[in-house]
């Protein structure tokens, strides 16, 4: 399965995303692979398409830093090269818009260890 990665930001650094790979079994661990360079968003930084061979739980978070300095973000759970929740986050809550909420655990995990602040979660 193929992922875009970015750790970039504007060149005013009002502007800001930043894409993590973490695979969850027992507890997360970040992946770091190596893929294909190609142009990032913004000017400062860097962006890839990287491969991901690894079989198991994968948690893909992808959050955008705007000029107010809110966040909003998606969540992927992947299991097995395919998606089985998807998550949206924006002022500080969790919202499920497709798929199985029983892998929300992995994400609470990864959320719990990076330390990101979420005030409510749902998952209907």
């Amino acid at each position: 399965m193929e992922l875009y990665v970015e750790n970039s930001k504007s060149k005013s650094g009002k502007h800001a995303i930043r894409t993590i790979i973490y695979k969850v079994d027992d507890r997360p661990m970040e992946l770091k692979p190596s893929g294909k360079s190609v142009i990032s968003t913004y000017k400062f930084g860097q962006a890839e398409m990287v491969t991901i061979k690894d079989k198991g739980t994968i948690v893909y978070i992808r959050l955008v830093k705007n000029i107010k300095n809110r966040v909003t973000g998606r969540i992927v759970v992947i299991n097995n090269d395919n998606t089985v929740l998807t998550l949206k986050y924006r002022k500080m809550k969790l919202k499920r818009t497709s798929g199985d909420p029983s892998f929300y655990d992995k994400v609470k995990a990864v959320f719990d260890l990076l330390k990101v602040p979420v005030k409510r979660v749902n998952l209907k």
